[in-house]
C-alpha cells in the first residue's frame, strides 16, 4: 500500500490495517521515499542487516557440494581454482603449431 507524503497525519487507519508482514510505502513526487513497518519486523530487518555485517566482515569460506560436505577457507578455494584453471588451459588451449 502506498501513500503520499502529504497524508502523513491521517494515517492512523492504515496502520491499525498493518498486519505483522505488511509495510506502507511512502511516496513523494510520485516514486516511494520511505517505509513505514511494525517494530517487530523492523527488528527482523535489523538483525538480518547486522548478522549479515557480522558474516561480511567474517573470513569467507566456500562450501563444497558433496557426500562429504566440507568447506574450504577462501585461499584454499583460490588455490583449487588455480588448479582447475591450469589443468582446463593445459586440456583444451589449441597448441600454437596447429594456429593459422
Amino acid at each position: 500500500m502506498n501513500i503520499d507524503i502529504k497524508k502523513l497525519e491521517n494515517i492512523s487507519k492504515e496502520l491499525a490495517d498493518l498486519k505483522k508482514d505488511d509495510v506502507i510505502y511512502v511516496d513523494e513526487d510520485g516514486s516511494s521515499k520511505y517505509v513505514i513497518m511494525p517494530i517487530g519486523l523492523y527488528e527482523s530487518v535489523e538483525n538480518s542487516l547486522i548478522d549479515d555485517n557480522d558474516t561480511l566482515n567474517a573470513d569467507p569460506h566456500i562450501r563444497i557440494i558433496g557426500p562429504e560436505g566440507f568447506q574450504l577457507s577462501y585461499d584454499e578455494y583460490e588455490s583449487v581454482k588455480k588448479q582447475i584453471n591450469d589443468a582446463f588451459e593445459k586440456v583444451f588451449k589449441p597448441k600454437p603449431e596447429n594456429l593459422n
